[in-house]
């Protein structure tokens, strides 16, 4: 396979999203039941095997996305690994605690790294429809959520069960009705009080808002490129805004009119998401060169020892970059 055929088949466009539409036990619970969720770079934690996902290989982490009309929630569950979100069109209200006793409500460019063992949730607000892409630690993230008591006896009645295995059971697509011995068991209020509790100062120390992003210096790009180290581990040689030990960073890169990023590569597994703009991605491989634009919302892994450059072709374009590690090198 050519190295031009291998980026355009890591390459997935925004406008060739395949959603999912009941990916959870909540999916046809009312409230939560316009709800889409895609499975972008990995399966993630979509906990129904009819789920489309676009690229199976992983290396570390999975890439999904959520997308909901005003009003739609993802409701209250936790996750063994790490979850982070970068919010693409509309307000999310973030909620968190056993209750979601506790929110903040985050807008496009804002991203968040949620704590593991932490009960979280979130609806769109306003009056546009919110997309966000997820990032989701590990290469199997499967069985990894935990769903709150009351979402499991709420999604009663309407079709979809979930087995203890996690496997999701769909009776209103022709899944036999599952015994109840083999239905996952609700959480206990001992289980319960294990989970994690943070107020709201505590959480806003996950999250970087949009408008507060800080430029990082850097000598090797061209006066029309901002990087940025958004979310690391607190140890890390870049000082990252958010500091959290997630096993996976994100970094971005903003590219003025005429902007260059200067050819780089990292041992750590990369995934490109184009928030704006036209941008070219130059590849080069063991030798071989080839190339890709990436437009607004698309998803481009790239393979592992590849190096790669960026080229602004319109305007500004926005690049977010997700590392496989929450210590990566400093270039």
């Amino acid at each position: 396979m050519t190295l031009q055929n291998r980026i355009n088949d890591n390459l997935v466009r925004y406008m060739e999203l395949i959603p999912g539409t009941s990916a959870f036990i909540d999916a046809r619970t009312p409230g939560s039941d316009q709800k889409s969720n895609f499975c972008i770079i990995g399966a993630g934690v979509a906990e129904s095997s009819r789920q489309h996902v676009h690229i199976r290989e992983t290396a570390g982490f999975n890439i999904g996305a959520a997308g909901q009309p005003p009003g739609i929630k993802n409701s209250l569950h936790s996750h063994r690994t790490a979850e982070l979100f970068i919010v693409f069109k509309g307000q999310f209200r973030f909620y968190w605690g056993n209750e979601g006793e506790n929110d903040a409500v985050l807008s496009s460019g804002d991203v968040i790294s949620i704590p593991t063992n932490l009960f979280r949730g979130f609806e769109v607000v306003g009056n546009d429809y919110g997309f966000m892409y997820s990032v989701l630690g590990g290469d199997d993230s499967g069985g990894g959520v935990f769903w709150h008591p009351n979402v499991i006896k709420d999604s009663q009645g309407y079709g979809l069960y979930l087995k203890a295995d996690g496997t999701l059971v769909d009776t209103i697509d022709g899944d036999p009705v599952p015994q109840e011995s083999e239905l996952m068991p609700l959480l206990t209020k001992e289980q319960m009080d294990q989970f994690d509790h943070y107020t709201v100062e505590q959480m806003m120390a996950y999250v970087v808002l949009k408008k507060d992003y800080s430029p990082i210096e850097s000598n090797k790009n061209s006066p029309n490129v901002k990087q940025y180290a958004l979310t690391g581990h607190p140890l890390a040689d870049y000082d990252f805004q958010v500091k959290s030990e997630d096993e996976v960073s994100i970094m971005a890169y903003e590219l003025s009119e005429g902007g260059v990023m200067a050819q780089e590569r990292r041992d750590d597994k990369q995934v490109l998401i184009s928030f704006d703009g036209d941008t070219e991605v130059v590849v080069t491989h063991q030798g071989e060169k080839a190339s890709l634009i990436l437009t607004t919302g698309d998803v481009f892994s790239v393979p592992e020892g590849a190096s790669y450059a960026l080229t602004n072709l319109r305007g500004n374009s926005f690049i977010y970059c997700v590392l496989g590690s929450d210590k990566p090198e400093k270039l």
